[in-house]
C-alpha cells in the first residue's frame, strides 16, 4: 500500500460529523416536503421541519469553521501515482460540494426568514437573515431554489461516496487520508 499523509484529526472528525448531518438532512428534507405536499401537518411534520432547520443551520456554521480550517491548514498532498486529471476532478468536486454546503443552507435560511418559520427545537428559533423581507411568495421561490440545490448537492455527494468506495476497494491510499 502506498505511503500517505492523513488529514489532521480535527479535520477528519469535522468531515465525518458533517457527513452524518448531511446524510440525515437529505431524507428528512424529502420526507417533510412530501408530507407538506400531501397536506399532512401535525407533530411529526413539525418535528421534521424543526430538525431539518436546526441541523441545516448547524451545517452552515460548521462550514464556516471548515472553510477556515481549509484556508489555514494545508490538505495532505495526493499520492504521486494519482493522475493529474483525477486530482483536478477530485479538487473540483470538493470545491463544488463546499460551495453547495454554504449556498444550500443559506437559501433555506432565507426561505424560513421570508416565510417566516424560524422556530426550531424547544422554543428556540433561528435568527432572521438580514435584509430578507417577509413574503410567502419570496419564501416559495427561495424554497424551490433550496430544493434544487439540495438535489444537486445530493448527486455530487453520491459521486463523492462512489469515488471514496472506489479508492477503498483499490487500496490506493486515498480513502485512508480521511479515516
Amino acid at each position: 500500500m502506498p505511503q500517505i499523509q492523513k488529514y489532521p484529526a480535527g479535520w477528519r472528525v469535522l468531515h465525518w460529523l458533517m457527513a452524518l448531518m448531511v446524510l440525515t438532512l437529505i431524507p428528512v428534507g424529502l420526507w417533510m416536503a412530501s408530507r407538506a405536499e400531501a397536506d399532512i401537518w401535525g407533530a411529526l411534520t413539525n418535528t421534521l421541519y424543526s430538525s431539518h432547520k436546526a441541523i441545516g443551520f448547524s451545517v452552515l456554521l460548521l462550514m464556516i469553521l471548515r472553510i477556515g480550517m481549509k484556508i489555514r491548514l494545508q490538505a495532505p498532498p495526493y499520492p504521486e501515482h494519482m493522475p493529474r486529471t483525477l486530482q483536478i476532478a477530485a479538487k473540483s468536486l470538493h470545491h463544488l460540494i463546499y460551495i453547495l454546503l454554504v449556498v444550500t443552507p443559506l437559501f433555506g435560511w432565507a426561505g424560513v426568514t421570508a416565510y417566516p418559520a424560524l422556530d426550531i427545537v424547544g422554543g428556540y428559533g433561528l435568527p432572521a437573515m438580514p435584509f430578507v423581507p417577509q413574503s410567502e411568495d419570496l419564501a416559495g421561490s427561495l424554497f424551490y431554489i433550496h430544493g434544487w440545490l439540495a438535489i444537486t448537492l445530493s448527486v455530487l455527494i453520491a459521486g463523492h461516496i462512489a469515488a471514496a468506495l472506489r479508492h477503498m476497494v483499490r487500496k490506493d491510499g486515498i480513502f485512508r487520508r480521511m479515516v
